[in-house]
């Protein structure tokens, strides 16, 4: 009979190694994405909710509320990054029984955002009319009116 080594790693190895794989799977899954905080100033479960959207082909209510525990109601969750993405022109779309997703146009679009945010380029929500995109309208003529004086003051 040969003698028996402890190769069992101790308790602040494995939750070490453990806390290291759940960052990686977090990474894969596209949650906590700086990226996607600076370029859409989203909160942390909205932020988390669009990461999902990006690298999963299809997010299901289940997948948002209990498994990642991202939000209590996945409607509501989905609700909010809808109305928060409208002004960039992005749509998540949905069905019943399949779930939430982004088309590959809004997914590269997205991407692009990043990368010009990334590069030093201000990304400025865009005003969305009737599926069409136009440039930001400028400011109220009287709040233009006004700084004129209130800088000779």
């Amino acid at each position: 009979m040969r003698p028996t080594t402890n190769t069992l790693p101790s308790d602040s190895e494995e939750t070490a190694h453990l806390r290291t794989r759940v960052r990686d799977l977090e990474l894969v899954l596209g949650l906590r994405d700086e990226s996607l905080v600076a370029t859409f100033r989203l909160t942390p479960v909205l932020n988390n909710v669009l990461g999902l959207l990006l690298n999963v082909p299809a997010v299901t209510p289940e997948m948002v509320r209990q498994r990642l525990e991202i939000a209590h109601d996945a409607k509501v969750a989905i609700h909010r990054l809808r109305k928060h993405m409208l002004p960039y022109g992005i749509t998540v779309q949905s069905r019943r029984n399949v779930g939430y997703w982004l088309d590959d146009e809004a997914k590269m679009k997205i991407r692009d955002m990043i990368r010009e945010q990334l590069a030093g380029a201000p990304v400025p929500p865009h005003v969305v009319v009737d599926n069409t995109t136009a440039a930001p309208q400028p400011a109220a003529p009287d709040a233009v009116a006004e700084l004129p004086r209130a800088a000779s003051a």
